[in-house]
């Protein structure tokens, strides 16, 4: 059965780029080095935009994308035993490090990683460099409408 990925961004970059992450580095990934985000379920691909969202009003310009991932396209689970203080909020060494090392080897597509948020849930990071990236299907962009009770 496929996996399937959504995408919540509310900035103006494409998507599925992963142009803001390279801009401005993330949780897995260093400046200078694409990645896309994205989490198993609409929910959790949601909470983690909002979190960050630190606002009294929904963002503007939210928006989704679903995807689905052919069963051979590669991937790879992360394991947080084998890195104490990847989920450190302040100091995202630890994560970069080993997302800095999956994206230049091209292990794989696909690292799925546990979310810092609910820790119950998963992220996935593409690496769009990857040979098998090209094998996931994005459908449109769609809007989002956030129901104003979750900013105040």
């Amino acid at each position: 059965m496929p996996l399937r990925l959504w995408r919540t961004v509310t900035d103006a970059y494409p998507i599925w780029s992963g142009e803001g992450a390279r801009l401005y580095g993330q949780r897995w990934n260093p400046v200078g080095l694409l990645a896309i985000y994205a989490g198993t379920s609409f929910a959790i691909s949601l909470l983690e935009v909002l979190v960050r969202a630190n606002r009294k009003s929904p963002p503007s310009g939210t928006r989704f994308v679903e995807a689905e991932v052919p069963d051979d396209v590669s991937r790879e689970r992360f394991d947080p035993q084998s890195g104490p203080g990847w989920d450190n909020r302040s100091d995202k060494s630890i994560a970069q490090a080993f997302g800095r090392d999956w994206i230049t080897s091209r292990r794989s597509a696909l690292l799925i990683v546990p979310s810092v948020v609910t820790r119950l849930d998963d992220n996935v990071v593409v690496n769009p460099d990857h040979p098998d990236a090209a094998l996931i299907s994005v459908g449109p962009e769609t809007p989002v409408a956030l129901d104003p009770r979750l900013f105040g």
